[in-house]
């Protein structure tokens, strides 16, 4: 009776972990924004994308503070307005363009802080823009983990790490698809050769799709991305452990390197540092997928042990991945077409 409990038990944390996958894959909110600082005087113009556009003029004016040498720039706003430009990137089109003012009693150091408007978007969003001043132009990435940056101060390369372990912890169909494989068990030997296959796959296509030598769009990428979870989860009814399994993530984790690929795109990468950016943002992938399977292979094992992972909880569970997969394939291809 107890064993039946702590399936139903196990059973509903894991309904509920594919839920929270379904409704948060890739949620992570991006945002673009011009900064110009003329003298006292500092204009922005943010771009949001629809779903996070909602009432946020007024939050962006007051969580967005800017301070010359430490003294606050009183801010305005100057209008907003829907972003029709077929320039920006498809999730942005239909978004609010927010126009701002900032006055600073002189001309000194100055510095953006967005932490307080961070507080009421996507946990994952990120903030990815151009500041000009007499300093010069450079790249500016903001998100919870840096919540502010000065004109004249290029954004640190290191900050790709992080973007690379946020990646996964929030990416949740990479998620499940790491689950899905280990979900059957194995040797310590042959659930490694899985890892790995999968690292150096998706290694070689980021590395191809950010160096602009192949670049498959992402509305053919994405949808395939969901199909390897769904393949992964019928396939484990009918394997008994994770042998010779490296063979089918080799392939998998091409397609998902260019899905990586267009993750980093959406972020943008600083001219001229390519190579760096693209071995710090790996990096994060591949902290983010340790991490990951440093708390999930155990908590599997010994399951597996105390004969709570039996064959048939293994197969609901791989079933909802399977649906899981579909919903995320629908929903990815009727995405694709309401952007065309």
């Amino acid at each position: 009776m107890f064993d039946v409990v702590v399936d139903v038990i196990v059973g509903v944390i894991m309904i509920v972990f594919l839920l929270a996958a379904a409704l948060t894959s890739h949620e992570l909110g991006l945002s673009r924004g011009t900064w110009m600082q003329d003298g006292v005087a500092v204009d922005a113009e943010l771009v949001f994308k629809a779903n996070e556009a909602k009432e946020l003029a007024e939050r962006a004016l007051q969580g967005i503070k800017v301070t010359a040498d430490g003294g606050p720039c009183e801010g305005v706003l100057l209008g907003k307005d829907i972003v029709e430009d077929t320039d920006v990137p498809p999730e942005q089109k239909d978004g609010l363009a927010i126009r701002l003012r900032f006055t600073c009693s002189h001309v000194g150091r100055v510095t953006v802080d967005m932490s307080d408007l961070l507080t009421h978007l996507d946990a994952g969003h990120r903030h990815l823009g151009r500041a000009v001043s007499s300093l010069g132009e450079q790249d500016v990435l903001v998100s919870r983990g840096r919540t502010d940056f000065s004109f004249g101060v290029e954004a640190s390369a290191w900050s790709y790490v992080g973007i690379g372990v946020e990646h996964i912890l929030l990416g949740f169909d990479h998620l499940v698809f790491l689950f899905a494989l280990i979900l059957v068990g194995g040797r310590f030997r042959a659930l490694l050769a899985v890892v790995t296959a999968f690292t150096v796959a998706h290694s070689v296509t980021l590395a191809v799709s950010v160096l602009d030598l192949w670049r498959p769009p992402g509305e053919v990428i994405e949808p395939l991305i969901a199909l390897s979870i769904g393949w992964v989860g019928v396939e484990n009814f009918f394997v008994k452990d994770a042998d010779r399994r490296w063979r089918i993530t080799l392939p998998f984790g091409l397609v998902h390197g260019f899905g990586f690929a267009g993750a980093l795109a959406d972020v943008g990468i600083p001219a001229g540092r390519e190579p760096l950016v693209l071995f710090l943002f790996n990096l994060g992938v591949e902290l983010g997928q340790i991490a990951v399977l440093v708390v999930l292979l155990p908590l599997l094992q010994v399951a597996r042990r105390r004969g709570l992972l039996d064959i048939t909880l293994t197969r609901v569970l791989s079933a909802g991945v399977v649906v899981l997969s579909l919903f995320w394939f629908f929903e990815r291809v009727v995405g694709s077409f309401r952007t065309q």
